[in-house]
C-alpha cells in the first residue's frame, strides 16, 4: 500500500505537508534571540522556554481537534519569520477554531 501525503516543490526540494502530527520546532533561538534583543532579564528566557514547553504540550493535546487544513497554515505561519513558536501556533489554531464556530 501506498501512503499518498500532500507535497509542494520549492525549489529544487521537495516539501511534504504534514499535518497529521505536532510539528517539531526548535524555540531556544527563538527565547534566546527575544531575550536578548529586548535586554530583558536572562531569567525571561527561561520563563519564554517553559511558556513554549506548555503551549506544545497544549498543541499536541488538542491537535486532533483541529482541523487539518488550519494545522498546515498554522504550522507554516508559525515559523515563517524563522523564528518557531508553539504559543504562536496555539494561538492560531485558537483564532481558526474560534472564527469557524462563530460562522455556525
Amino acid at each position: 500500500m501506498m501512503l499518498t501525503l500532500p507535497a509542494v516543490w520549492i525549489g529544487a526540494t521537495l516539501i511534504v505537508a504534514v499535518a497529521e502530527r505536532v510539528p517539531d520546532y526548535d524555540v531556544r533561538p527563538s527565547c534566546h534571540a527575544a531575550t536578548s534583543l529586548m535586554s530583558l532579564d536572562p531569567k525571561r528566557e527561561v520563563q519564554c522556554l517553559n511558556d513554549e514547553d506548555s503551549a506544545r504540550r497544549e498543541v499536541a493535546r488538542q491537535w486532533a481537534g483541529f482541523q487539518p487544513v488550519d494545522r498546515e497554515r498554522c504550522a507554516a505561519e508559525a515559523q515563517l519569520d524563522g523564528t518557531p513558536s508553539y504559543v504562536d501556533l496555539l494561538e492560531c489554531l485558537t483564532l481558526a477554531r474560534e472564527a469557524k464556530a462563530g460562522k455556525d
